[in-house]
Parts: C-alpha cells; structure tokens; sequence
C-alpha cells in the first residue's frame, strides 16, 4: 500500500510503464466512505503528562497545526518509491495481498490495485473479501470465489502450506461461497442494482492476471465506479 495525502501520492511499487495511480481514486473513495457509515467517530489526540524530570524521552505535544481535514491511507512498512531498484523485503498482511505476489512475482501497481480493491470492498460491505482463517490461508478462499489460479504459478507459492487444489484447472468456483453471495450477505440493506454494480468494479480488478486488472485511471472513468459514486453524491 501507499501514503496518499490530498492531492499528493507516494506509491509503494516500482512499474516499468507509467506512473497509473491518481490519487483522485482515493479522494473518490473518502467522499464514498464519509456518505455510506452509519456513523462517524470523532477522535481527539489529548495530551497527557507522563514525563518525569531526569527522564531522557517525554510525550510530544500535538500542536494545533496538525489538526486537519486532510486524511491519510497509509502502510510505510514497505512504502517504496518509483525508481527504487529493490522492492522492500516482506508482504503486505495476506488479506490484501495479491495473489501474484504470494508467487513470488515482484511489486507492481497492479498488486496496489488489487489491495485498494480488498480495502474498497471491506469498507463497502463491511467484511473482507478474502479471508485466512482456512486451511491453506487466504489463497483458498480466493480460489472458492474466483476460481483455480494458474497452472503456471504451480511451485512458486512463497510459504510451505500450498495445496494443489488451487491449481485444479477443473475445478469450478463454489456457487455458495462467491463474491455475489457474499455481497448479499453483508448487504441486504442495499439493492440489487446497487450490488451489481458493486460487483461488475470487483470484477474488474481481481483477476489473476495483472495486466488484465483496470488501472486507477481506468477505473475512475469505469461506468459502472462512476454510477456508484453517484448515487453516494461523490
């Protein structure tokens, strides 16, 4: 993931094509989140003193300065920025982490696209979109709800607990356990046509294949990113 401030980005992931990500997306999706919580808390940074004299550390102050509109959506543990020739050492928590770079396949902006979607959809329907608590982790419930992941991918799976059926090319998503059944299920208060288009954007963006994913260019201009936001006024 990345820090992104306003109007500002530092993206986390090296590319060899242009820079795709537009912070807009992310100004887009705090306009979404602020108009579909049910409510909002507001929290305030208090000052206590804790310091003794004779002590070499003491608590900061938080200047009234610092107090701001501007919000932040922000990993620094593998931020990185363009140009860097290595990638930090690590992954991003499982959850959000796509599935390419579990294969060992470096960073890229896709990977960023595909966990913006996992953060998009958690905050939308309020549960994450993939899970870890399986057997075999996050990569089985991926492989539930979209499918076998590439023949070719076999082997390169950067932890010990891999299980071929990820890579049965005859095996069919289950029908009870997809992202539209899950949809339903967090959001029975929406309605239909608002869920289909929920699920036409994740449709978009979690693809096994990285070059197939819509940028954050393309999705700002996505019909379908575009009638949401609409309808929450953004």
């Amino acid at each position: 993931m990345s820090a992104r401030k306003g109007k500002e980005l530092l993206p986390n992931c090296v590319s060899t094509g242009e820079q795709v990500f537009d912070p807009s997306i992310y100004i887009d999706l705090w306009l979404f989140i602020q108009h579909s919580l049910y409510f909002t808390v507001n929290i305030t940074i208090q000052y206590i003193e804790l310091w003794k004299p004779g002590e070499l550390v003491r608590p900061i102050q938080v200047p009234e300065t610092l107090r701001t509109e501007d919000f932040y959506l922000a990993d620094f543990s593998l931020a990185m920025k363009v140009g860097d020739p290595v990638a930090q050492p690590g992954d991003p928590p499982l959850c959000f982490c796509s599935p390419e770079r579990l294969h060992g396949e470096a960073p890229s902006f896709a990977c960023d696209m595909w966990s913006y979607m996992v953060n998009f959809v958690e905050l939308y329907q309020g549960g994450q979109p993939f899970h870890d608590g399986y057997i075999g982790g996050v990569l089985t419930t991926i492989t539930a709800r979209l499918g076998p992941l590439p023949e070719r991918w076999k082997g390169s799976y950067i932890y010990d607990d891999c299980l071929d059926s990820w890579y049965d090319q005859n095996r069919t998503p289950d029908t009870n356990n997809t992202l539209a059944s899950e949809l339903a299920r967090y959001r029975l208060d929406a309605d239909p046509a608002e869920r289909e288009l929920v699920l036409s954007i994740m449709q978009k963006v979690f693809l096994y294949s990285p070059e197939e994913r819509l940028t954050a260019t393309q999705l700002l201009v996505d019909p379908f990113f575009k009638a949401l936001m609409t309808r929450y006024g953004c």
